[in-house]
């Protein structure tokens, strides 16, 4: 780890090491006592299953009902100890990484500890350390010193700033303190950046810069939509957003946020970061898969690594159909199916029940189309239906009464005159029989009110013989509209990562169907894999109180991959941190040995450099395979070939727009040379996963390969 200076006075240096001693004393004391207490609690329930066990050995409903009782307590007692001993034993080697002093108008300066984790003194109610979720933290993350406020649960409390302290404490030493007037110092900014990234995305508390906490402490309501340029923070927002608004409206929200990323191999990428930060309970899934499941179609689809490829090659129908299924006038074009089918889809007619009116067409109109507009169709059908099978009930019972009130009178008369009344039984029995048919026949004619076919009212929309990932929002859509669709959870904020993607009916789908008026979105529309208008620039028409930020600094690369990358935008340029590093590497247009020796050498010089992990992004999957075939000769590279594949190793080789969201310490870009002058997004996002070092290597076609 580099060292840095002190840069305190000696008496304050002195005063903070010392409470840094009181800080780690104090949380091996908690470590102590909450190891104590599990141990207690663990022994507590072994003896309470051994007097029950006893208790009801001969009683195997109440053994089983005690077991599933005994079940719930462990959960409940490990949970929360072991939940604090975790925390406990992070905070050991790094209890705080942030203080603020502060004056209240009228009040004496005080001062608090930033981590990520709250400490309190049991004895004194001192509160040693605050979490970085609570709202009087925002005051570290401010801009700069001076007047300013916080949200308090009483409305906002006007502060006066008057100093913001950095630490960089590692194994409970301290390595670096820092006064600073404005954002994260340099110093420590750096010492973070140029750590190595890993094998799963981390937290960035200590980091966090004034653009995204104001982001991050967002109020709750309304949908946050977030465009930010490759290295921004985008997904690290999105995830530490979901962490405070947790924290802060734990009851409301605790099992019930849903976060929907681009593929199952990113959604293990980020999988670590909220339970680093404490929080779970969150539902993770993918458009895709949570949609399919909802749709309940089991048929062929083109989609997944086949439909990219597609569009990357440049298939023309396959983009004119996507493109069409994007936009405004393909979702009106939904719209109005919609209305024809409420309009055509039953005859509006008069049902009657022998000589009853059990309902007429005015009335069926008006229930199918104004009285429950807000159901789906097919559910308005449903309780129509319903509505009819209850007058059909009634009308039957009345027909009944007056069968019974006529053959009573029969029978005594038949009876006053000495006839044989089992002539009556007969006829009687005869007329009931009829009614009961007729009755049947009535609620056959009902049937047609059954559900219809959602899938059926989709087919003039689609283009080809067969449905596309394009074609899955707006079946989604309708199916709602016309059937409804329930999530088997309650969802109170959702969370969409890499929403570039999405079309206008994507955003709409999971509006009505989730019912969720508490979003955070998050996307780059530069890395679009088929170049065209991202619905997600203006969510307006789709969601009320929508709030834009636009991010264009990026946090992730040195300057050089930065100011290379920006050579592949022809606007949104990216604004890099001053942070230097080496000059991005080309071999171009190499024959094909010569490029694989090459990729070779690369990786083994990134080895040299201690870069741990390592992606060799090429254009497409074609290319990948082959080159993958050429360099496993040589080298240990993981292929990467399906959207679900899990990021074991540290050596990859994939296509870029599997890479979207993920980061390495170095990048091979490795593609076929192109004649084609006009440089690619997907060079973009090529350049834009690298950390610290970039090469980029261009070579003859592999067709004989």
């Amino acid at each position: 780890m580099k060292e840095f200076n002190l840069e305190l006075p000696q008496n304050e240096l002195v005063l903070e090491e010392a409470y840094l001693a009181r800080v780690i004393g104090y949380i091996q004391e908690e470590i102590l006592r909450n190891t104590q207490k599990k141990r207690q609690v663990y022994d507590e329930i072994i003896e309470y299953r051994k007097g029950q066990l006893d208790e009801y050995r001969s009683d195997e409903d109440k053994q089983i009902d005690y077991f599933d009782h005994e079940r719930y307590v462990q959960e409940e007692s490990f949970k929360s100890v072991e939940k604090r001993l975790t925390e406990l034993t992070e905070l050991a080697g790094t209890p705080y990484f942030g203080k603020v002093l502060f004056r209240e108008k009228g009040a004496e300066e005080e001062g608090i500890y930033i981590g990520k984790y709250g400490l309190v003194d049991e004895e004194s109610y001192d509160p040693l350390i605050i979490d970085w979720r609570a709202p009087i933290a925002s005051l570290f993350y401010k801009g700069s010193l001076g007047r300013d406020k916080y949200q308090a649960p009483l409305g906002d409390v006007e502060v006066d700033i008057t100093k913001r302290r950095q630490f960089l404490i590692r194994d409970a030493e301290l390595h670096g303190v820092f006064d600073t007037e404005s954002d994260v110092r340099d110093e420590i900014l750096l010492e973070v950046l140029s750590s190595n990234v890993g094998k799963k995305l981390k937290d960035i508390i200590m980091t966090i810069q004034e653009e995204q906490d104001k982001i991050i402490r967002d109020r709750r309501e309304g949908v946050v939509v977030v465009n930010g340029v490759a290295g921004s923070g985008k997904t690290s927002i999105a995830l530490h957003r979901t962490a405070y608004l947790l924290y802060n409206h734990r009851k409301l929200l605790e099992n019930k946020v849903l976060i929907l990323g681009p593929n199952n191999m990113f959604m293990d990428y980020i999988a670590q970061v909220l339970p680093s930060l404490g929080e779970g309970g969150v539902h993770n899934n993918t458009f895709k898969d949570l949609a399919l499941s909802l749709l309940n179609y089991h048929g062929p689809i083109f989609m997944g690594e086949d439909y990219t490829e597609a569009l990357i090659s440049g298939d023309e129908e396959l983009m004119e159909d996507t493109r069409k299924k994007r936009s405004a006038a393909f979702q009106e074009a939904l719209e109005q199916q919609v209305d024809i089918t409420e309009r055509t889809y039953f005859e509006f007619r008069e049902i009657r029940f022998q000589e009853v009116v059990l309902m007429d067409a005015e009335e069926m109109e008006r229930i199918l189309l104004r009285d429950f507009k807000h159901m789906p169709f097919f559910k308005r059908a449903e309780r129509l239906k319903r509505m009819l099978a209850k007058r059909l009930k009634d009308a039957r019972d009345v027909k009944r009464l007056a069968i019974d009130k006529k053959y009573e009178e029969l029978r005594k008369k038949m009876k006053a005159s000495g006839e044989d009344t089992s002539e009556w039984r007969n006829m009687r029995r005869t007329d009931i029989r009829r009614l009961m048919a007729q009755v049947s026949l009535a609620r056959d004619t009902f049937r047609e009110f059954a559900q219809g076919d959602y899938f059926n009212a989709y087919v003039p929309f689609k283009t080809f013989d067969f449905l596309t990932e394009a074609d899955i929002a707006p079946m989604l859509y309708l199916k709602h509209r016309l059937h409804g669709v329930k999530l088997p959870f309650t969802v109170q904020h959702l969370v969409l990562d890499e929403a570039q993607e999405y079309s206008l009916l994507h955003f709409k789908a999971l509006k009505e169907i989730t019912g969720c008026t508490s979003m955070t979105i998050v996307g780059d529309v530069n890395q679009m894999i088929l170049a065209g208008e991202s619905p997600m620039k203006d969510l307006s028409s789709v969601f009320d109180q929508v709030r834009p930020y636009h991010l264009t600094r990026s946090y992730r690369s040195t300057f050089e991959i930065m100011d290379f990358a920006n050579r592949f935008l022809k606007e949104n340029k990216i604004v890099p941190l001053v942070r230097n590093g080496k000059p991005v590497t080309e071999h171009l247009e190499v024959d094909l040995d010569a490029a694989v020796d090459l990729i070779a050498q690369t990786v083994e010089n990134y080895r040299r450099d201690n870069l741990d992990t390592v992606g060799i992004l090429t254009r497409d999957m074609e290319t990948t395979r082959q080159l993958h075939r050429l360099l496993r000769k040589k080298i240990n590279v993981k292929l990467i070939d399906s959207e679900d594949a899990l990021l074991k190793g540290d050596l990859y080789i994939m296509p870029a727009y599997f890479a979207k969201g993920l980061e390495f310490d170095g990048v091979i870009m490795a593609e076929k040379a192109s004649g084609d002058a006009e440089e690619s997004l997907i060079h973009y996002i090529m350049a834009t996963r690298a950390l610290h070092e970039l090469t980029r290597i261009t070579f003859r076609d592999l067709h004989f390969y």
